[in-house]
């Protein structure tokens, strides 16, 4: 009895951590699984914003791309100190995208050139500014408005919190699977309890290891300490960390002697010959000019990988000069790890099973949200509710369903801001903000039922309309990506088709039926009379 009566102490003791900790830290946490989810589709999503780009194909002969890349740098940007060629991969566009470094900032202020070429031509593509998919994704770790070192802390806390909201959550639900496969719909707060359970245990694997690998990201970051007592915290000791985790990486010294530089075409070949049938990733060369310059070819990463192996040639002789060497055992599971936070190694299937398990994360937090205000509102028991509980209340709204709301304007921002406009990439995600923050005002100014109906209402209309807006402003709408096979584009199209239809049936199911018209006409004295006469 003592034994049970302990168990039944930590459990709920257990229950109240699991409550506070997922609370505390809500808004913060559906952010990040509503933005993170994101990462999974961001190279997909860069397409769509991107119309001008050339419709993503099979990757062509590296070498030639290699080539007519190289010959553009070296015409275009001579005094760069690095080259960088990103060849098209199977989830790229069709354009090859290149970078340089420059030894000062140029007239636009940047100290590097960022150009995406069409590989048939080598021109530049001339696409319109954007933050695109990788924006969205860089917001479930940097956030926005605020410096990257504060951000990835605040995360980290939240990360925390979260980790620690599913540990206790396992250990309060005894009977957890048996919840999962209990749904009870049209039960008021038992239906939504239902809701949490059934969304929190079927992305539960999904859920512990994005945590975790979450934190494992920035290790030194979170706990500097190890590096301190390990390594020192001075920058030969950050070099010194650098190459235990990244074997036969790092920059070479220039020698300040200028050479010719051989062709990428030689060194490309004896990459083939070594890794035969691998797809090539990147061509880099340090110091070009210079007789220590070095060609950098690397390779897609194969398996449980966050970067793939990369072989380094002499740019100036042609000669081998080695592997990347293989990486010690602490960092393959730091790097296995970050690979299956990230998702690199996934296919489309695997893809869409983690972007949607992401989504079921928000519901589980969205559903616990409105579990927590139910039950405060049930307690009440028809008294009128204190002003702290309207507020999380209108709050809930604008937070479940305001931050989609912001995704949507975000991308209709990138089909209706001017496309020549200053900072059109900074204002389209002021547009999401914007948006986001109206929706709040938006619950707090109208009756709470009708407003979640509106919203929502707004919602489904944004979606289902964006392919229209997009054959309004583009020429890569549904019809011309269906023909053409650009299943990127069209994916994007259809699934906001089927987001929207989704949100239909919510919608629906919110809005009370028509309540039955009585028959109010006078019925006629004669058959009132008789019905009298008869009784």
């Amino acid at each position: 009895m003592a034994s049970e009566g302990f168990q039944g102490a930590f459990r709920q003791s257990m229950a109240w951590l699991h409550t506070w900790s997922g609370l505390v830290l809500s808004l913060l946490l559906y952010f990040i699984f509503i933005t993170g989810s994101f990462g999974y589709f961001n190279l997909e999503v860069d397409q769509w914003m991107q119309p001008e780009q050339p419709n993503a194909q099979a990757p062509e002969d590296p070498v030639a791309l290699s080539q007519l890349a190289l010959s553009y740098l070296e015409r275009e940007v001579p005094e760069g100190t690095r080259y960088f060629i990103d060849l098209p991969g199977a989830r790229d566009g069709g354009a090859v995208r290149v970078y340089a470094d420059l030894p000062e900032p140029g007239s636009d202020g940047e100290s590097y050139l960022n150009r995406y070429l069409d590989p048939a031509t080598g021109a530049p593509v001339t696409a319109r500014e954007t933050g695109g998919g990788d924006a969205l994704y860089a917001m479930h770790y940097a956030l926005h408005y605020m410096p990257y070192e504060v951000a990835i802390y605040i995360v980290g806390v939240g990360t925390l919190f979260m980790f620690l909201a599913l540990i206790t959550g396992i250990v309060t639900h005894k009977k957890i699977f048996a919840d999962f496969f209990t749904l009870r719909l049209r039960k008021g707060q038992r239906s939504w309890l239902d809701g949490h359970n059934v969304s929190s245990v079927l992305a539960l694997p999904f859920m512990l290891m994005i945590t975790y690998s979450g934190l494992v990201f920035y290790t030194f970051e979170y706990s500097p300490g190890v590096m301190l007592t390990t390594m020192g915290i001075d920058k030969p000791a950050q070099q010194e960390m650098y190459t235990h985790l990244y074997p036969g990486y790092g920059e070479s010294e220039a020698a300040d002697e200028s050479a010719t530089m051989v062709a990428i075409a030689q060194p490309l070949a004896d990459a083939q010959r070594r890794w035969p049938g691998a797809a090539f990733r990147y061509v880099e060369l340090e110091h070009p000019g210079d007789t220590n310059a070095v060609y950098w070819i690397g390779r897609e990463a194969q398996g449980l990988e966050r970067g793939g192996d990369a072989l380094r040639y002499s740019a100036a002789t042609g000669e081998f000069l080695g592997e990347s060497g293989s990486m010690p055992a602490d960092s393959a599971f730091s790097s296995g790890l970050l690979a299956i936070h990230e998702g690199h190694f996934a296919s489309y299937l695997l893809r869409w099973l983690f972007f949607l398990s992401g989504l079921l994360g928000a519901a589980m937090v969205a559903t616990g949200l409105l579990l927590w205000a139910r039950k405060r509102r049930t307690q009440l028991r028809g008294a009128p509710a204190p002003r702290s509980l309207r507020f999380v209340e209108r709050g809930n709204l604008g937070i479940i369903v305001g931050l989609p709301l912001g995704v949507a304007a975000y991308f209709w921002a990138n089909r209706l801001l001017p496309l020549g406009m200053e900072d059109r990439a900074a204002w389209e995600m002021h547009c999401l903000f914007l948006t986001w923050g109206l929706s709040f005002a938006h619950a707090g100014a109208r009756e709470l039922r009708r407003a979640w109906r509106e919203q929502i209402a707004l919602l489904a209309a944004l979606f289902l309309l964006l392919p229209l807006l997009n054959a309004a402003t583009t020429h890569v709408h549904l019809a011309n990506t269906l023909l053409a096979g650009d299943w990127v584009r069209a994916g994007f199209d259809l699934t906001a088709l089927a987001f929207g239809l989704a949100l239909c049936y919510v919608w629906r199911k919110l809005t009370p039926p028509a309540p039955r018209q009585r028959d109010t006409e006078p019925r006629p004295l004669a058959r009132i009379a008789a019905g009298n006469a008869g009784a």
